[in-house]
């Protein structure tokens, strides 16, 4: 069995948001297949290629991440939803994708190292990316395991010095990524990297406030994203740009108010 990614692209490929290659719609598949990468031509593990038979493993998809980390290294922003909208208007950023379970992580490092948070920014952004790389793409549908909610499981081991035999500090990263799948999953599919990238980011600033004492900012501008997206879930998203469920930013601070990941489960 097969689902297919739908393209309103009147025809027209689209390389940002469907195949790499092509731009055709992507499909996926149900059992993972062995095929060869059309980038780095390696035998790889696929669960989706394109209706022409396209098909980019997740290393090449993501990139290295060098334009990301060069953009966040040289950043002064505290807000990490400004920080992870900017990346996500880089080229080698998709619409949806792999990448995104390393750019999460990657920006609350960076807004948390800008609000006043001790870190090696420099090694915490490239350890984060590797980590990030981990985590298949579409292991939401597949593992069970949205990788935004990976990702902020990533920035809290990094910053806590968490590891698998790390006593109080193990816990931590635990809680936070089941706060964000909770908040994700309450809202439901299907998956849109932005969506639930957002609410991660979101769940985490709040995470780290309590946790770290590290406040930082979040604002939570309308999607500019919603007309790309075939998938969109419209008024269902708090994202969505007429959406029922759409907050107002204080226009004083930028920032639309504590308890954010909570406001999640109240909205629902």
């Amino acid at each position: 069995m097969q689902n297919q990614s739908s393209c309103c692209c009147g025809g027209k490929g689209d390389k940002k948001k469907n195949c790499a290659v092509c731009g055709k719609p992507l499909i996926y598949f149900t059992e993972e297949k062995l095929l060869e990468c059309r980038l780095c031509h390696k035998m790889k593990p696929a669960n989706a290629a394109c209706e022409e038979g396209h098909f980019i493993c997740d290393e090449c998809h993501s990139g290295g991440g060098a334009s990301v980390l060069d953009l966040l290294l040289h950043s002064g922003e505290k807000d990490p939803v400004a920080l992870f909208l900017r990346v996500a208007g880089l080229e080698d950023v998709h619409l949806h994708g792999p990448e995104h379970h390393s750019v999460v992580p990657c920006v609350l490092l960076t807004a948390y190292h800008n609000c006043g948070g001790e870190l090696d920014l420099k090694t915490g952004l490239r350890e984060a990316w590797k980590r990030g790389q981990k985590m298949a793409g579409g292991s939401c549908g597949f593992l069970g395991v949205c990788g935004a909610a990976a990702g902020a499981g990533i920035f809290a081991s990094i910053v806590s010095g968490a590891t698998p035999l790390t006593a109080e500090q193990w816990a931590i990263p635990q809680r936070l990524a089941g706060q964000c799948l909770e908040a994700i999953t309450e809202i439901g599919g299907p998956r849109c990297c932005k969506r639930t990238s957002r609410i991660a980011i979101e769940c985490a600033a709040e995470f780290s406030e309590k946790e770290f004492g590290i406040a930082m900012p979040c604002s939570r501008p309308k999607c500019a994203f919603s007309t790309w997206n075939t998938e969109c879930i419209r008024e269902r998203c708090p994202f969505f740009p007429d959406g029922k469920k759409q907050m107002e930013t204080d226009p004083g601070t930028g920032y639309a108010g504590r308890e954010r990941c909570s406001s999640f489960h109240a909205e629902n």
